[in-house]
């Protein structure tokens, strides 16, 4: 199949995700969540990549960034390179460490950069795991780390301890509050095993991905009407790969 061109950013901002190829585990301690994080601190200060949040979870990482002067495909690739490297040493391990290239979602608007903080954010807790684990989270709350933060405080407040004291209720918050954010005017929530059945009916394929191979008026078309049918605009792009501005911006 293809590679599907990635859709470019017209802010600057990404939200990354890397995962373990056949889902396997990338960090086996805290050691390993150092190493990673020392090498993501290198490239991002060499590469001029602004590091908004992050999160490291056992087989996959999520980041939240800005692109400087250098491509993020760039800085992307020196990052799992480097990593690769060091794993295949600790673990004596052979071939890929990560899963076909990493994921990106354009951000080109305030509302949906914050919803994806507050995902990214809150990710250990599907885990079982304090918001606190391994994230940017503490950044946010006392000013230190490798995360700059005060874009996103700035949002909130002018003044620090109250932009903090919003922000962390803002993380908070129960996820219905945040379906504003993610572009769904939808309340009914569609599970990912029917979307998946309906994203299948909708155009006779075999797997979620085959929508990204139709001729666009017929996809727009097949993403008018799932839409419809009430799933949401991140569901459909995370099952099918399609980027999140194009299935917004479908057009039956």
């Amino acid at each position: 199949m293809p590679r599907v061109a990635r859709v470019m950013s017209e802010s600057g901002f990404y939200h990354v995700m890397l995962r373990g190829i056949n889902r396997m585990q990338l960090f086996y301690d805290d050691d390993d969540r150092r190493e990673f994080i020392d090498r993501l601190t290198r490239y991002k200060d060499e590469c001029g990549l602004s590091l908004i949040a992050w999160c490291l979870m056992g087989n996959h990482v999520h980041l939240l960034v800005r692109v400087g002067g250098i491509e993020l495909s760039h800085v992307m690739k020196r990052l799992e390179l480097s990593y690769s490297n060091y794993y295949r040493s600790k673990y004596d391990w052979k071939g890929y460490l990560f899963q076909d290239r990493y994921r990106s979602e354009p951000i080109n608007d305030d509302s949906y950069l914050l919803a994806a903080v507050r995902y990214i954010h809150k990710n250990p807790l599907e885990a079982g795991e304090p918001i606190t684990s391994w994230t940017s989270h503490n950044d946010y709350l006392d000013k230190s780390g490798i995360t700059e933060t005060e874009m996103v405080l700035g949002m909130f407040s002018s003044d620090a301890e109250k932009a903090r004291s919003a922000f962390r209720e803002f993380i908070e918050a129960s996820d219905d509050d945040s379906s504003s954010f993610l572009g769904q005017n939808n309340k009914t929530h569609i599970s990912d095993k029917d979307a998946i059945e309906a994203i299948l009916s909708v155009g006779g394929f075999s797997v979620c991905s085959d929508l990204c191979l139709m001729e666009k008026a017929s996809r727009n078309k097949a993403i008018a009407t799932l839409r419809r049918q009430g799933l949401s605009i991140r569901q459909i792009s995370r099952l099918t790969g399609i980027g999140r501005n194009i299935v917004q911006s479908a057009k039956p």
